[in-house]
């Protein structure tokens, strides 16, 4: 995937949330077998229910990408307190009933994607609604984050 694969308004809305901060996420989706568009743009004052509704709205045959704008507190090992945190993170939403093109395109189409996103801080494939959850992705992204 190059840049002619993802359409330009992609990429204009996430640097609209990673630099100013004006949504809170976008579902984007693979038209015509291998270009990425935007489906959804959430909010800023949407939260992660809202983002979990619009990216399974195709329930668990559809794939699609997120990208959220997760904030949220971490205690600090050292000191005990709290400390407010914001990550950006793309969810691939690839469900074990989606069909079985959709989901070789989009895994294989992740990598490339994820490299137009410039500021990505963390990405997680996700094949469960379980894996979904606020608590599992936060809980992801916080252990990895302890570990860098």
């Amino acid at each position: 995937m190059n840049a002619d694969n993802c359409r330009p308004t992609c990429i204009e809305i996430y640097e609209a949330i990673r630099k100013s901060k004006e949504y809170r996420y976008i579902i984007f989706r693979l038209v015509s077998d291998s270009v990425v568009d935007v489906e959804t743009v959430g909010p800023r004052d949407n939260d992660y229910n809202q983002f979990l509704e619009d990216l399974t709205r195709n329930g668990s045959i559809e794939c699609r990408y997120g990208v959220f704008d997760l904030e949220y507190s971490h205690t600090c090992e050292v000191t005990k307190q709290e400390i407010k945190r914001e990550k950006l993170v793309l969810l691939c939403w690839c469900p074990d009933d989606a069909k079985p093109k959709g989901k070789i395109q989009y895994l294989s189409y992740l990598r490339q994607f994820m490299e137009q996103l410039k500021g990505v801080q963390y990405y997680k494939t996700v094949r469960e609604k379980l894996e979904l959850s606020r608590d599992s992705v936060e809980g992801f992204f916080c252990r990895k984050s302890t570990r860098q």
